[in-house]
């Protein structure tokens, strides 16, 4: 029984730590870079490699679409610059 809670804990814990490193934002992409994978949204510069990103990649990207990201906040709090996108939906 003690083991069981130990691994619950641990998970509960887990899934807290993950959410708290993950932000999310829908606008408007500009400034894109395929050799760089990066891409400029709300004054900001996002990288995105093809192998780490779920969805779209860069290179399926072209000035002015919209879409929602979600991102490494950490990277976003500490100003490290670009930021590190984890997904790319394109928004209607």
């Amino acid at each position: 029984m003690r083991r069981l809670l130990g691994v619950a804990a641990g998970a509960a814990m887990a899934l807290t730590a993950t959410g708290a490193f993950a932000d999310s934002a829908t606008g408007t992409v500009s400034d894109i870079n395929t050799t760089a994978n990066t891409f400029m949204m709300h004054g900001n510069t996002y990288t995105a490699g093809d192998a780490n990103v779920v969805g779209l990649k860069v290179s399926d990207l072209k000035e002015g679409d919209k879409v929602r990201i979600t991102f490494g906040s950490r990277d976003a709090v500490s100003g490290k610059s670009p930021i590190n996108v984890m997904s790319i939906t394109k928004e209607e």
